[in-house]
């Protein structure tokens, strides 16, 4: 968890190096605090969404570099806790991924500025589905996100590419709880070190 967060946040700061682009250290600088908020304003969110015994499916979407932190959290939910999880493009689930979602299944949508209608539009068709559903979102401009069960609002006022980091720490605490749930040790997972050796 760490170290995927630490390599994220190190590859911004490359490219931001790389590039010299004007103020792009500077809103870098601001994630440790946002990040802290966002816990703050969502931990009690992830410990409810974590803890729900109905819940027993969890699908992360995202396009584009989301779809990599969708897969980051899925990875995540599956080593801590053990629980059913899956990683899909947002708009490849309407095709034959949508047949598992039921009222035991948490969608989980990471929007994106540019397709955000879009991608609502696909939570909102699991919705109605009986799937329940959380979305994260900057929240920046109106944007109808169908009647989301719950909502993260990162807040952040970053460019997207700044704020990838900030969609994580949710979604990994999401897998802490559902692992506690679970009685498994989210810092022990069963059959994993913390060093692959070759």
């Amino acid at each position: 968890t760490r170290a995927f967060d630490s390599m994220l946040v190190l590859c911004q700061m490359l490219v931001s190096a790389l590039t010299c682009e004007a103020g792009s250290q500077h809103r870098l600088d601001a994630l440790p605090d946002l990040g802290r908020r966002l816990i703050e304003s969502y931990g009690w969110l992830a410990a409810n969404l974590g803890e729900e015994s109905l819940i027993q499916r969890f699908f992360f979407l995202g396009n584009g570099p989301r779809y990599g932190l969708a897969c980051e959290a899925m990875l995540k939910m599956k080593e801590m806790s053990l629980s059913y999880s899956e990683a899909y493009h947002t708009l490849e689930f309407r095709h034959g991924p949508k047949s598992m979602v039921n009222e035991e299944t948490l969608v989980i949508g990471l929007l994106s500025d540019e397709a955000r209608t879009q991608e609502s539009a696909v939570l909102a068709e699991m919705k109605q589905l009986g799937g329940r559903t959380l979305v994260l979102t900057d929240g920046g401009g109106a944007v109808q996100l169908g009647g989301a069960d719950h909502q993260v609002r990162l807040e952040s006022g970053l460019p997207e590419s700044d704020r990838l980091v900030l969609y994580l720490p949710i979604l990994q605490l999401l897998a802490y709880y559902r692992g506690m749930a679970n009685g498994q040790d989210p810092d022990r997972p069963r059959n994993l070190t913390s060093v692959v050796a070759l």
